[in-house]
């Protein structure tokens, strides 16, 4: 049985036995013996804020016309990266905004390849509009990974299906251009493999409809990633509050089709641990027990440069101005960095469950696995 779970499909996507052991160790042992954070393993790499959607649940598009005068120039992102923390970098996500409408996207690629030698996975988010950029980009990233022996996935929001989904974006003809970039992507994967998912988030504007992305996942043979919405400083939101957060009375439901993907251990495997996390801390109100990547060794930088320690974090420092490492290991950032440990994490909702995540929490997944008791 222990066999079956290390060579599961899903997990092989994170991590080789070896390096969840390693994890395991480092983090489950070891970190908790260190008082100093370790340094960085993961990044979240926001390339740009702009976004050519007007999604009802996130308005980080709202500062378009800032966003592209102030973004990272390709020799800032090399010199900035080129400081102390980013050395042992070995998981990247490329995030936004739309990754895809940099122009230079493939450019920043190959400098992360060149510039951070232990490199292991490469992530990309993306809303998968233009469709012919996102497949061409897909392509080329995939062949540019898949030469250096490093693991690319990509994840394309998808929160409805047909004519809700252009509802939801905001953006009339939405919904046809995701499914041509994902059927584009899904030809791509028969000659450079790379894991292609769905990324639904989940609000008011959809709860209802949540079955079907099930359906859809099942007849589009493309994994769906479900994460709860948040309300974020950083993503212009907070007046969009009403359409994200769940009703009271809509919460026993949201909590149910949480235990229901649960269940489906097989399926979903590691996120099933995941699901049944979010419905304890919904229902119960259970404080958070997954382990959080951004606490055990992430980072996120801006588009603009400034750096933060989670998606919950205020910034720390503006990397065009100062070093990185002096930004995340200032005394006084330090503290501010233990106490959204000590308050935030615990209510903040596991979206993720990474290979550093599933390292720190093995033996809870393999139990889960094979018992299901979460």
């Amino acid at each position: 049985m222990l066999k079956a779970l290390l060579t599961h499909p899903r997990l092989k996507m994170i991590s080789s036995p070896l390096g969840l052991g390693k994890n395991l160790i480092q983090y489950r042992f070891l970190q908790p013996l260190i008082q100093r954070p370790l340094l960085p393993r993961a990044i979240c790499l926001y390339v740009t804020y702009r976004c050519n959607m007007r999604c009802r649940m996130c308005g980080i598009w709202k500062q378009q016309g800032k966003s592209l005068s102030n973004e990272l120039t390709l020799p800032e992102l090399d010199r900035i990266l080129s400081d102390r923390l980013f050395t042992k970098l070995e998981t990247i996500n490329i995030n936004g905004g739309e990754p895809n409408l940099r122009e230079d996207l493939i450019e920043i690629v190959d400098l992360l390849i060149s510039k951070l030698r232990r490199i292991k996975r490469i992530t990309l988010n993306s809303n998968g509009v233009p469709p012919h950029r996102t497949i061409e980009n897909a392509a080329r990233i995939s062949d540019r990974c898949r030469r250096q022996g490093i693991l690319f996935s990509i994840s394309v929001s998808l929160h409805d299906i047909g004519p809700r989904y252009d509802t939801i974006s905001g953006i009339k003809g939405t919904y046809e251009k995701v499914i041509q970039a994902l059927k584009g992507m899904q030809k791509i994967r028969q000659h450079n493999p790379f894991y292609l998912s769905v990324n639904c988030v989940i609000s008011n504007l959809n709860l209802h409809h949540l079955e079907e992305m099930i359906e859809w996942d099942q007849k589009n043979q493309i994994p769906v990633n479900f994460t709860l919405g948040e309300i974020r400083d950083r993503f212009h939101n907070i007046e969009m509050a009403e359409g994200i957060e769940i009703n009271e009375k809509d919460r026993p439901y949201l909590v149910e089709f949480l235990r229901k993907l649960a269940n489906k251990r097989k399926v979903y495997f590691q996120h099933a641990l995941r699901y049944v996390e979010l419905a304890d801390m919904m229902e119960f109100s259970k404080r958070r027990k997954l382990a959080c990547h951004y606490a055990m060794g992430g980072v996120i930088l801006g588009s603009e440069g400034l750096l933060y320690y989670c998606k919950s974090s205020r910034s720390i420092g503006n990397c065009r101005e100062r070093s990185a490492y002096d930004c995340y290991f200032d005394p006084n950032n330090l503290e501010y960095r233990q106490s959204l440990i000590e308050g935030k994490c615990g209510a903040c909702p596991p979206n993720t469950f990474n290979q550093m995540e599933v390292g720190r929490d093995l033996f809870r997944l393999f139990r889960f696995l094979l018992k299901g008791n979460g």
